[in-house]
């Protein structure tokens, strides 16, 4: 016990940071598609298949989502979109025109659809950045403390 102490002692600063970045990205996440059709630039696109939801469990026989591969072209090439965003009665078919949103800068690169939705990304970040907080700003407060 006491060793498990001594680690979270010494791992309090840096579990802090991990969770302010996950609070970060959380919320990066969860702009990022509507950033994406504000700012970006559109594209015609074809859907060249459908994609099965790979978190469905074999159970659930009733729920099958499926969700599109887009396939654009840009002056900069050819991309492709895998949506995340798995739907059981999809709007979607194979070989359907689209308009797609893509924003490109740097090494940044964002594509969305419009119906296109952030998934559970942002809320699992936003869960483990409020642990990883609780546990090392205490710790990191203490040690600060400690200083003056």
């Amino acid at each position: 016990m006491d060793s498990m102490l001594n680690i979270l002692n010494t791992l309090g600063p840096l579990l802090s940071l991990i969770g302010t970045y996950c609070f970060i990205l959380s919320y990066s996440k969860s702009h990022e598609i509507e950033h994406t059709i504000n700012k970006g630039k559109v594209a015609e696109g074809e859907v060249i298949k459908m994609r099965e939801d790979p978190d469905h469990s074999p159970s659930d026989m009733d729920y099958h989502g499926v969700a599109p591969v887009v396939e654009f072209r840009t002056v900069n090439g050819l991309f492709q979109h895998f949506s995340t965003t798995y739907r059981k009665k999809s709007p979607y078919k194979v070989g359907q025109t689209v308009k797609i949103y893509y924003y490109h800068y740097k090494s940044r690169m964002e594509m969305a659809l419009e119906d296109d939705e952030p998934g559970t990304l942002p809320k699992t970040l936003l869960k483990w950045g409020i642990i990883f907080c609780a546990i090392g700003y205490p710790i990191l407060f203490s040690k600060l403390g400690g200083l003056f």
